[in-house]
């Protein structure tokens, strides 16, 4: 359990009085004044809880306080306040940004069950977010896995734009970025729907007959039906929606909705116009055009991207059956020339190798290419 507290406090006998009745349980940080706290905060970082007195010099408590929940939401504040803050203090509290308030003098046992409350609370958060995360992404692979057993060609689109969305998400240092990956697998989901015989036409956007083009308009409301059967997944389902909606009829609101759908629009476009067979540069120079269509400081992040992995990986042809996980494939493989089993960007994983060796024992002569293309991470 994260034990670590920050105690801010611009009288120097309290600090000590915390150091002296605290020290035994809890990881103690202390600064003199609202503004060394916060960038105390700021610069050390991975505190369960901050302690702060309400009246301080340069910045208030709360006014502190409000500032760290913007840059650490899981992280649960306690205000310490005189009779004359009390107003000031109980608005900090209504509005969500401190957990308790205490009031000056705080008698040492009942500020020490507050902070280990604090403590608890910290940990139940931090918690519930890595379980629903790892829940959430253990059954997004699951699905990507149906995904690539049935439809390997959107399957692939999926970990491709899943690969850059990502890419993306950290370099602009997106919050909650897992969102990022399970949105794109959820773009593609609708897909599994598509008859056999139609999948290529879909995937690269032929000309449609009226029928088609139904069931493709369809798609979006079938993902956003199963999107509303799973509860904690309410972000990605507004996600979709935007994706189409240009960035500049809306304006990011701190949630990262508008900015997770610019990300996963670009990325997805720009998977659609690679596998056409456009340069990268025609690309970039297309997106940079389309000011309205794109958020231009995406398109500049994908084109930093793009630099970085050109730089940091290398294609070699290797056996087909020396493939192994940590590759990615750099084009598709197909079974005796007829069957795409999967398509070029999707990477070389258990699954796969898996779906590969239950093929080869199905057949008597050696179903696959004897030579494959794949990238591999430079060392």
């Amino acid at each position: 359990m994260n034990r670590k507290i920050l105690c801010v406090d611009d009288e120097e006998a309290i600090l000590r009085g915390f150091k002296l009745n605290l020290r035994n349980q809890f990881d103690l940080h202390f600064a003199s004044d609202g503004k060394e706290g916060l960038e105390l905060f700021k610069r050390e970082g991975g505190f369960a809880v901050v302690l702060s007195d309400m009246r301080m010099p340069n910045m208030s408590g709360s006014e502190m306080l409000q500032e760290i929940k913007k840059i650490d939401p899981e992280v649960v504040t306690v205000l310490l306040t005189g009779h004359t803050d009390f107003e000031s203090a109980m608005s900090a509290v209504n509005d969500g940004s401190v957990f308790r308030m205490l009031s000056k003098p705080c008698p040492p046992e009942i500020l020490n069950k507050t902070l280990k409350d604090a403590v608890e609370q910290n940990n139940l958060v931090v918690s519930k977010r890595l379980l629903l995360d790892q829940t959430l992404r253990g059954a997004v692979d699951a699905l990507a896995q149906s995904l690539s057993i049935s439809q390997p060609l959107f399957f692939g689109r999926a970990q491709r734009v899943r690969r850059l969305a990502n890419e993306l998400a950290k370099l602009i240092e997106l919050k909650d970025s897992w969102r990022v990956g399970i949105a794109a697998v959820f773009s593609q989901l609708a897909y599994l729907s598509i008859p056999q015989q139609f999948v290529d036409i879909v995937y690269h956007k032929k000309e449609l007959n009226q029928e088609l083009k139904k069931l493709v308009l369809e798609l979006p409301n079938e993902t956003q039906k199963v999107l509303d059967l799973i509860p904690g997944l309410e972000d990605i389902k507004a996600i979709l929606q935007r994706i189409d909606i240009q960035p500049k009829f809306e304006v990011e609101d701190g949630s990262g909705i508008r900015t997770i759908a610019s990300i996963l629009k670009l990325c997805l476009d720009y998977d659609f116009y690679k596998e056409q067979g456009h340069a990268d540069s025609k690309i970039l120079e297309t997106f940079c055009s389309r000011v309205d269509s794109y958020d231009q400081t995406m398109v500049a992040a994908l084109s930093d991207s793009l630099n970085a992995e050109s730089e940091n990986f290398s294609t070699h042809e290797i056996s087909t059956l020396d493939l192994a996980e940590g590759m990615r494939l750099e084009e598709d493989l197909m079974l005796e020339e007829s069957m795409l089993i999967a398509s070029a960007g999707a990477d070389v994983d258990r699954a796969l190798l898996k779906i590969i060796k239950n093929y080869i024992s199905c057949y008597q002569d050696f179903p696959f290419p004897e030579k494959i293309k794949v990238r591999n991470p430079i060392a």
